[in-house]
């Protein structure tokens, strides 16, 4: 007999924050409605890891982790959790993910794709062992994250896919302090897809290289804590200040650094939302992936999707995830596990 568990985690859109989280600024950082499903079927016997992702296509065996995707988000996740529960180690399992609705046919969509997979994973892995209240799944998927992405990033994306909902995320003293939050009463929040895919890891990486040097910095942590003061005071006109000048920030801190935050399809993405009186800015690393505009009425909503179409913008119909990783009860099963 082997236990099977099934668990799903949600996607992230970042509203502030990007970059300045790694300094020790804020992020605010909201689930959405897209999520990254993952089913584990764990032997009683020894044996090996096998991955099956419905994205990447195949099976991987799971040494198999530089190629990236599915197969190595599940691979830091057991590393990471048979760190804590020693009975995962060695033991024969079958790993199915589907994160295909984090994608667009092969493309991402910079909807934290790897961090709801990771999530997922972990939270499927501790429940199968019996394992797994929810500080033990954040602090365990965090650690999981961090092995995926050899250091990098913040963990906010995971925070998002944890708890749902929106969530501030500070670093202290090494430590990701989350607090909850809401968007303030009146706002829309538009998502909207450049159609190009944005290299994260590597525009992170360059940042790392020389970004913390710069004064601009400075600024958008101070544009990042405002956000974050408007979200705790429910603010609605502080949160639209300070993401209008965050969006001028990241592209002051691109052109500064020679990275591309702000490539042209997302300056129309910007520019498009302020046409019609709405703030927009890039969402996560930038280089590509996603956009975000907050209206401040559905009909203005409406009209930020219509300007970005007109653009060459695809609009996301993706809304605020209220909850995040949720796991099914182990079973006893004697059979494959499957999605579908």
């Amino acid at each position: 007999m082997s236990v099977a568990v099934a668990a799903r985690a949600p996607g992230k859109l970042f509203i502030t924050g990007e970059y300045a989280v790694l300094a020790g600024a804020p992020a605010l950082v909201a689930a959405v409605d897209r999520y990254a499903e993952v089913r584990v079927r764990l032997g009683d016997e020894a044996g090996s890891l096998l991955v099956e992702s419905l994205a990447d296509g195949g099976r991987r065996p799971g040494r198999a982790t530089a190629e990236g995707g599915d197969a190595a988000a599940v691979v830091a996740a057991l590393r990471a959790c048979a760190a804590r529960a020693s009975r995962l180690d060695g033991r024969r399992c079958h790993v199915l993910v589907d994160s295909r609705a984090l994608l667009a046919g092969e493309r991402k969509l910079g909807l934290g794709r790897s961090a709801a997979t990771v999530t997922a994973a972990v939270a499927a892995f501790l429940a199968a062992v019996g394992h797994g209240d929810a500080a033990e799944t954040f602090t365990t998927a965090v650690a999981a994250h961090s092995l995926f992405q050899d250091g990098r990033g913040s963990g906010a994306d995971v925070a998002a896919a944890v708890h749902g909902g929106v969530v501030e995320c500070r670093r202290v003293e090494g430590r990701l302090v989350i607090a909850r939050r809401a968007l303030p009463p009146g706002l829309h929040l538009v998502v909207g897809w450049t159609g190009e895919a944005a290299p994260t890891a590597a525009l992170v990486e360059r940042f790392g290289a020389g970004g913390r040097e710069r004064g601009v910095l400075g600024e958008l942590s101070a544009a990042a804590e405002g956000a974050a003061e408007a979200a705790a005071g429910h603010d609605a006109r502080a949160l639209v200040a300070s993401v209008a000048r965050s969006a001028e920030l990241l592209e002051r801190l691109g052109r500064e650094l020679g990275i591309p935050i702000v490539t042209p399809a997302l300056a129309r993405l910007v520019a498009a939302a302020r046409r019609v009186g709405a703030v927009a800015k890039p969402s996560g690393a930038g280089g590509g992936d996603c956009g975000i505009a907050l209206a401040d009425s559905a009909t203005q909503a409406a009209a930020v999707r219509a300007a970005w179409e007109g653009e060459g913008i695809v609009p996301l119909p993706v809304t605020i995830a209220v909850e995040g990783v949720r796991t099914d009860r182990p079973a006893q099963a004697a059979g494959e596990v499957s999605l579908g």
